[in-house]
């Protein structure tokens, strides 16, 4: 009859057919919803292995029995709705378990609290034929994948065996310049240090020049010292002193004053920074600066400003130990704890070892013949002349 109802029995149509992919870790599940006229089946495949594949089939109104929150649910479009924005906000689970098989977890908020709704799948009995021929698909599938893959290493393995040639060659190129780089930097420190050697020797001359400057600008009257000659004790003097000479002022001289000690303490007692020059019978030229005051009496005085030199050798000898000797009867002395080094009875002089800076033994007054003094007590060399001046400073 036209117009009339389909039979019962005739097969439904399926209305919807939804899947879905959910990765979660290591796994990899294919979620499948199909909806027939009221009928809701959920195939869930594991894709690791194809033969694990569970369902669970219920109708909406199964479906509402669950729980209150499919209450609100009109149609199964609003159930496929709900999967797809769970698995949108990650509050899907998928869960494996031996005994009851697999079980999907679904986490949602009712009366304002976490709930978590959980649908238990069950094997899936397959029809053999169909399953087989879904395998063959899914294997042949899997070939075609696998050559893809195959391909695709392939390819990376000669871009791989490129990409090392080319760092074979960037690694050459690097050690290339890093040599080059390495070759530069010596060469660049060897000509700063060749600049700084010429810059300290330039330095140095710059200072030299200073120093003779300054000493050739400084007036004074010697029998003994020539003006050049007093660079080395004008920088030494005011290296000890920290002070600028301004000038030097003849107080003594033994020759024209009398070398009697009486005369010398007599203009020279009180004084402090003086300098003294010695010239003996053989004609060798040394002295020594003390910043203490000549007196008559007293004994011995430490003077930690006090040092020794050799005009013929051009070498000054310092000493913390170094003293002057003041008594009445003997003219400038100079000591080294208590040995003396210059000592002056009348006209004679005598000389102790002094030692070097770098550690040698040397007289002031080697190659003069030793001659007794006047009161014969030791041996010792005449006083051809000596002179003494007071240091001013600014």
């Amino acid at each position: 009859m036209e117009g009339a109802p389909l039979p019962f029995s005739q097969t439904p149509k399926e209305e919807i057919k939804k899947s879905y992919e959910i990765k979660q870790e290591d796994d990899n599940f294919l979620i499948n919803i199909k909806i027939i006229n009221q009928d809701i089946i959920l195939n869930v495949l594991d894709a690791k292995n194809l033969i694990k594949e569970y369902e669970i089939q219920l109708t909406f109104d199964e479906l509402k029995s669950l729980h209150k929150i499919f209450f609100a649910l009109n149609s199964c479009q609003d159930f496929i709705d709900f999967i797809e924005a769970s698995i949108q906000n990650k509050k899907i689970l998928i869960k494996e378990n031996k005994e009851s098989g697999m079980t999907i977890e679904l986490k949602v908020e009712y009366l304002f609290k976490q709930n978590i709704i959980s649908l238990d799948l069950n094997k899936k009995k397959m029809n053999f034929e169909l399953t087989a021929q879904d395998l063959y698909q899914k294997i042949s599938n899997t070939n075609e994948i696998c050559k893809s893959l195959e391909i695709s290493n392939n390819k990376l393995i000669e871009e791989n065996n490129i990409l090392k040639q080319e760092n074979k060659k960037l690694k050459d190129k690097y050690l290339e310049l890093e040599e080059k780089i390495i070759l530069i930097e010596k060469n660049l420190m060897n000509r700063i240090n060749n600049l700084e050697i010429k810059m300290n020797s330039c330095n140095n001359e710059i200072i030299s020049l200073k120093n003779d400057n300054a000493s050739n600008m400084i007036a004074f009257d010697s029998k003994i010292m020539e003006k050049n000659e007093f660079s080395m004790i004008h920088s030494a003097i005011e290296k000890k002193m920290n002070k600028k000479i301004k000038k030097l002022k003849k107080i003594y001289q033994a020759t024209k004053d009398g070398g009697d000690p009486i005369t010398f303490h007599k203009l020279c007692d009180g004084i402090s920074n003086t300098l003294v020059l010695y010239q003996s019978e053989g004609d060798r030229r040394f002295g020594g600066f003390t910043s203490q005051c000549w007196k008559s009496e007293g004994g011995l005085v430490s003077d930690k400003n006090c040092f020794l030199f050799s005009l013929d050798k051009k070498k000054i000898y310092y000493s913390n130990e170094f003293r002057i000797s003041n008594k009445l009867k003997y003219g400038p002395d100079f000591c080294y704890n208590d040995c003396y080094i210059i000592e002056l009875d009348g006209n004679a002089l005598k000389n102790e070892i002094l030692k070097t800076s770098e550690g040698r033994n040397e007289n002031i007054f080697d190659g003069d013949e030793n001659a007794l003094s006047e009161d014969g007590d030791y041996k010792g060399v005449y006083a051809k002349e000596y002179e003494v001046f007071q240091i001013i400073f600014e």
